[in-house]
């Protein structure tokens, strides 16, 4: 990999370290203000609805203005800013707002993140990149979790000080270390700017494509995905009563085995098999491992343990893999294109949280038996799908 690339990759394992570090303290946020669980989903919806809403302007701007560096540490500001407020919020309202903002700087961050490394590589080393990409990303998610739950075992609050402090040193290490990347993108006839009400026709445009297949698989696998993580961490809390520290351990684990996963096996099964015969391979074991822990009702037992490291390792690999099928297809457009995979995964994350948060108090498996379904779904998609079939 190039010097551009791993720094760029360096720069996102600090940032989702930092962004996080809220996360295992925020059922603890809920709880202590009396909040049902579908404010959980809200939260996470609301946020998911600035992200979709905010991906194709922030990368059709990068694309425009030639820059993913500005739109790196910028947001990195606002989002700090957004997580201050978020975690002193005393009210649904306020709770709402401040996830809106923050999903809305965030979203920035990491579509440009992805259109930077795309900007770097080309179709033979991507797969590779990405899945680093995604390795190291993925166990800095969990390392996050692990520090935030540290922090604020005693007291949430200190957990969200911590976070931004930490994001405002982030984006002063961005503007005066990060390079920018060769943007290649040249289209002295696109004068637009992708406001609000562009991103629908952005959508339309690539509806009938290979690549609107792939935007329906990642809105499809986000849902799934989101509906897990979300679910899993509220049952820890409510129904088997962790703390946030306890509850860092456990994505710490899980971040271990996603790295493993992405740095050893993700590269060599697509360049052995292809991304996309590797990824329909990896949707349907992640649905059937699921499914079955869905319904084990001895979730410690070596059998369930056994399965529940073979999901953590597949489920893990459907990101990257489709991800590099997605940038493959984007031509010079890499920031509007990851704009639009952002957007996707976005919708998905909307449906996610608020189906897990509705569900969750009433019958807390059926979030992982819905994911488990709607991810054999995907793998149904990619066999019939005839678009697909020239990928």
């Amino acid at each position: 990999m190039s010097k551009k690339v791993s720094h760029i990759i360096i720069v996102m394992f600090f940032m989702t370290v930092l962004a996080n570090m809220a996360h295992p303290v925020t059922p603890e946020l809920v709880v202590s203000l009396n909040m049902p669980s579908l404010m959980y989903g809200i939260m996470f919806a609301a946020m998911s609805i600035a992200s979709f809403t905010m991906s194709p302007i922030w990368g059709s701007l990068s694309d425009k203005y030639k820059t993913r560096k500005l739109f790196l540490y910028f947001p990195t500001v606002g989002y700090g800013l957004a997580q201050i407020g978020f975690g002193f919020s005393t009210t649904p309202i306020m709770i709402i707002i401040f996830r809106i903002l923050g999903g809305g700087f965030a979203s920035s961050i990491f579509t440009n993140s992805i259109a930077y490394i795309i900007d770097e590589t080309d179709n033979k080393t991507r797969s590779k990149a990405i899945a680093y990409y995604t390795a190291i990303t993925g166990f800095g998610m969990s390392l996050g979790y692990l520090v935030g739950g540290y922090i604020g075992a005693n007291d949430y609050h200190y957990a969200f000080i911590f976070q931004a402090i930490g994001l405002f040193i982030h984006a002063a290490i961005i503007y005066f270390f990060l390079p920018d990347s060769n943007i290649k993108f040249n289209n002295p006839n696109d004068k637009s700017i992708h406001l609000i009400f562009q991103v629908k026709d952005d959508f339309k445009k690539y509806l009938s494509t290979a690549l609107g297949t792939l935007l329906l698989l990642v809105l499809l696998t986000s849902f799934s995905y989101i509906a897990y993580s979300t679910g899993i961490n509220y049952f820890l809390k409510k129904y088997l009563n962790l703390t946030p520290l306890q509850i860092g351990y456990y994505m710490a684990l899980t971040g271990i085995i996603g790295m493993v996963a992405n740095t050893y096996l993700t590269p060599k099964i697509s360049k052995k098999y292809g991304d996309k015969t590797s990824l329909k391979y990896v949707l349907l074991a992640t649905g059937i491992t699921l499914i079955i822990l869905s319904f084990m009702k001895n979730l410690l037992s070596p059998i369930a343990i056994i399965i529940f490291l073979v999901f953590i390792f597949v489920i893990s690999m459907f990101k990257p893999l489709l991800q590099t099928m997605a940038s493959n297809l984007s031509k010079d457009e890499h920031g509007k294109i990851m704009g639009l995979q952002t957007s996707a995964n976005s919708v998905g994350m909307v449906g996610g949280s608020l189906f897990a948060g509705a569900l969750l108090d009433i019958y807390p498996r059926m979030p992982f038996i819905m994911s488990a379904l709607i991810f054999i779904l995907s793998y149904l998609i990619i066999i019939f799908s005839k678009k697909l079939k020239k990928y």
